[in-house]
């Protein structure tokens, strides 16, 4: 009997620690902090990335070799495109969601008739 006692009493402990700890769930953190503190995260992130493929970017022009110099002009290329929003627009705007609908329903039957039962998705596997 001696020995569920300390049993409990650790058991009794942790739940305590347990409580008197922090929460560290994400939605407790994030009430605490301001929305000036979530742009400037972002804000650090996007620089961090925009530096980064900078110095790739003036890399691949220092080295010079047949594969940098394509990459360099492909990155020059790929920066300097005018993209065209317009015409994807028009095509979103086209969009029949009940066509896209159907089209998902019978991809996910034909899935579903390749699978075998006897492996299937409610089926029990046996190792």
């Amino acid at each position: 009997m001696g020995n569920y006692n300390t049993q409990y009493q650790s058991y009794y402990n942790n739940l305590a620690r347990r409580q008197r700890g922090t929460n560290k769930f994400h939605s407790e953190n994030y009430k605490h902090s301001s929305v000036s503190e979530l742009y400037i995260k972002r804000l650090t992130r996007e620089l961090i990335g925009v530096l980064t493929l900078f110095i790739i970017v003036l890399l691949l022009k220092v080295v010079i070799t047949p594969k940098t110099q394509f990459a360099y002009n492909y990155s020059k290329e790929a920066i300097n495109k005018q993209y065209n929003y317009s015409v994807l627009l028009e095509k979103a705007r086209d969009i029949r969601f009940n066509d896209v609908k159907t089209i998902t329903i019978k991809f996910l039957d034909k899935v579903k008739s390749t699978i075998p039962k006897e492996n299937g998705i409610n089926g029990n596997i046996d190792f």
